[in-house]
């Protein structure tokens, strides 16, 4: 019976390293979507606009692990009569050129007007700010 040289060890370590480093979850992960930062970044993008009346939860697209959907309670803080409508904010979980990931606030649209008609924003790239705990 022949024995095994340090050569094969080696191999066989590398071998073991390489596929255990495969199979371990990342650990560049970010942060997930809170609803008090995803509310934050909404009230902050266009004060004068937009005000969060009321969160009513998060929605995550089937195949689509860094994408969610809020929907929201939006009305405009400076108009006592205008009628709050009902907003689906899409924010997507990106990867930035310096290699962390990052949540992104990239549309804010709604059918108020009926199914067919969509008014809103779908080019925004606005990064979400994290909730200050108070």
């Amino acid at each position: 019976m022949k024995w095994v040289g340090p050569s094969c060890v080696a191999a066989i370590a590398l071998l073991l390293v390489f596929f255990l480093g495969c199979t371990m979850p990342s650990t560049s992960q970010s942060a997930p979507l809170t609803a008090a930062a995803a509310q934050k970044t909404l009230d902050s993008w266009n004060p004068t606009y937009c005000k969060v009346s009321e969160f009513y939860g998060f929605y995550q697209p089937s195949g689509q692990a860094g994408e969610k959907v809020a929907y929201v309670l939006l009305a405009k803080p400076g108009e006592k009569e205008a009628k709050p409508l009902v907003y689906a904010a899409r924010f997507q979980l990106l990867t930035l050129p310096s290699g962390p990931q990052q949540w992104f606030l990239t549309s804010l649209v709604t059918h108020s007007s009926g199914l067919s008609r969509r008014q809103g924003w779908d080019n925004l790239m606005i990064p979400v700010k994290e909730a200050s705990l108070k």
